[in-house]
């Protein structure tokens, strides 16, 4: 047994190293969405694979993928890893994220056994495919979004194969820079293990790995003792993805948590099948969601590693959109993700009211500019999260469940680089969800285009659906992306925050406003004092004001009706809906405590006045009982 201060000083030294990882990439890789943008992370795993430390800024996308590319590493290589080997990996299908996202692993031995791995997860900005950066909001499958990397040993006992990387340099766009990338990650990785081989020798390896065991067990015993404070149940919420990228039809989201004893389940059961667009997800993901959201509710100060992962557990059929197989395209892992995030951030809302918090901003918003034979500027512009108990959302920044990826990139490193001048950047007024507790702001970036030849991309949700407001706060404005040409506003494609190539003009301006979080509680009852700071500074136009001295709501009797498949449908009857101002097929919202429920509007002649209906889920989703009161509100979505 290792006694408490030793483990407690090779805990912090194993997290020590790790950051130190993060410095040698940040200083030598090449892209600028990896050395400006933050977009990597990096990892010490045992020699199982399973994930022994991490820093407190890596990406929770990464690091829950992390373990799973170096698993499949090492099952195609059983027995067969050696000193001076590297790995590579990006396949979402096996454990990866989307094709950008790629993972360096070198395996650590010490007295020729195996201490452990180290990894590094990185995107790069290019990995080939149809458009420049690789991603597109209308690939519909793989094959489009670059080069698939299975688990292939790219060193092998110090000794490049030339063979092996010449394959991928000759598939990617600009590969002088995409080594830089992989030399940095490479030094980061031979850093680590010399730390770790210097600790082993100086300590033991048996105290290493034994550190890295007994590290794992006391996290998972804090997640256990977490969960066990939950009341056991069923707890449900819904959401909504805008479209595939395929078709205009909203795609629904549903959760049940399960919670028993010091065990939770997260069963995903009902989600669409799988998509002829890029909002598919490999089988990594639904699970990440869930440590990444369940980690922050319930014990944010524990460490991160795999034993805090394993009193969770997912259900998520195969060939759904969020376990898809091959050749689903599955780059919009941000925007898919980031819904589900949300989804079981609303369910742990019922669970823990008193932590409830509004939608975050959902959605990646991977912004591409390129022009040929340059290398594409990319941005993930970030926006606002949601108002809680006890405070307004934080405007236009990253939020727990991204790490330290950058809010936007420096305007000088934009303009040196890219024939692009950023004429402005602003919070986006009104864009904060209203509520006792405001959500935080969106932003506003205008991109000026000084040469010819540009396209742009965009791969993007909530630009229709907005955030969701809890406990009756408003949601947020959604994403939006258009371009300014001459005085005309120009949409850059059919389907909201999904764009491939659309070709820009010299002069044109990309104009790129993101979503606010959404909002926490009825407005009437924010304090008047932060009503008006908020006009003073201008997060809220005098317009706005309204919505905190009378929000518009109307209150109706929940009836019973049977479930359907698809989006939600609302039954109102024609006198009801002519007397609200709503047609067949607007999009309303219901709320009453926790998350709101969104739900499209059809008419019905045989349905009771004043009353809308709603299906057993429903109800467990809202905490309400059939025919109590439900508010409801129109939403207005922004399609441009």
């Amino acid at each position: 047994m290792i006694d408490a201060v030793t483990l407690a000083l090779l805990a912090e030294t194993l997290t020590s190293f790790v950051r130190e990882m993060r410095t040698v990439v940040i200083r030598t890789a090449f892209s600028p969405m990896i050395h400006e943008g933050h977009d990597f992370s990096c990892a010490i795993l045992t020699p199982d694979g399973e994930l022994a430390a991490a820093s407190e800024v890596d990406q929770p996308t990464h690091l829950s993928a992390l373990p799973w590319s170096v698993r499949t590493i090492l099952a195609r290589y059983p027995g067969d890893v050696a000193e001076g080997d590297l790995f590579l990996h990006n396949d979402p299908y096996t454990g990866g994220t989307h094709l950008n996202d790629v993972v360096l692993m070198r395996p650590v031995l010490f007295d020729r056994e195996l201490l452990a791995h180290v990894a590094v997860m990185a995107h790069w900005q290019d990995v080939g495919g149809a458009v420049p950066g690789s991603l597109s909001g209308t690939a519909t499958e793989i094959f489009q979004e670059g080069v698939r990397i299975p688990g292939v040993r790219i060193q092998h006992r110090g000794t490049p194969l030339e063979e092996v990387q010449a394959l991928l340099w000759a598939n990617v766009r600009e590969p002088s820079e995409r080594r830089g990338d992989l030399k940095a990650m490479e030094g980061a990785c031979i850093l680590a293990e010399a730390k770790l081989k210097a600790l082993a020798q100086r300590r033991g390896a048996a105290i290493v790995r034994e550190t890295m065991t007994t590290l794992l067990d006391r996290a998972e015993r804090r997640m256990r003792a977490a969960i066990a404070r939950l009341p056991d149940g069923v707890y449900r919420c819904e959401t909504y993805l805008d479209n595939s990228g395929d078709t205009p039809e909203p795609l629904l989201l549903k959760v049940a948590l399960r919670v028993r004893g010091d065990e939770l389940t997260a069963d995903f059961t009902g989600c669409p099948p799988e998509v002829p667009g890029p909002t598919n997800l490999g089988p990594a993901h639904a699970s990440t969601a869930v440590f990444t959201m369940t980690k922050a509710f319930l014990d944010p100060h524990g460490p991160i590693n795999a034993g805090a992962m394993r009193p969770l557990h997912t259900i998520v059929p195969e060939g759904t959109m969020l376990n898809a197989r091959l050749p689903a395209a599955c780059g919009a892992i941000g925007e898919v993700r980031r819904a589900l995030e949300g989804l079981v951030m609303g369910a742990l809302g019922r669970a823990v009211p008193e932590r409830a918090v509004g939608d975050l901003k959902g959605a990646s918003n991977i912004t591409t500019i390129a022009w040929r034979g340059k290398p594409p500027f990319v941005e993930f512009p970030a926006g606002g999260t949601g108002g809680w108990a006890t405070s307004d959302g934080n405007n236009a920044v990253r939020n727990f469940a991204e790490g330290d990826l950058s809010s936007i990139q420096p305007a000088e490193a934009i303009e040196v680089r890219w024939p692009m001048r950023v004429e402005r950047i602003a919070l986006r007024v009104d864009s904060g969800g209203a509520g006792e507790h405001r959500g935080g702001l969106g932003i506003e970036r205008e991109l000026r285009i000084l040469e010819p030849g540009a396209t742009l991309s965009v791969l993007s949700d909530h630009n229709v659906i907005p955030p969701y407001g809890v406990n009756g706060g408003f949601p947020g404005a959604p994403n939006r992306f258009v371009i300014r040409r001459g005085g005309d506003e120009v949409l850059p494609s059919k389907l909201p925050g999904k764009v491939s190539v659309f070709k820009l003009e010299a002069d044109d301006v990309v104009v790129m406003q993101t979503a606010g979080g959404g909002g926490f509680g009825d407005p009437t009852k924010r304090d008047a004092a932060l009503v008006e700071h908020d006009l003073a500074f201008g997060y809220v136009s005098p317009a706005a004001r309204d919505l905190y001295a009378s929000p518009a709501r109307t209150a109706l009797r929940a009836r019973t009706i049977s479930s359907r498949e698809g989006k939600r449908l609302a039954p109102l009857s024609p006198g009801t809906a002519k007397r609200l101002g709503l047609q067949s097929g607007a999009l309303v919202e219901m709320f009453a405590h926790g998350p709101s429920l969104r739900a499209w509007i059809v008419l019905d002649d045989g349905f009771a006045d004043d009353a809308i209906g709603i299906d057993e889920q429903g109800f467990e989703i809202l905490g309400i009982r059939p025919d109590e009161t439900v508010s409801l509100r129109r939403i207005g979505t922004n399609g441009g």
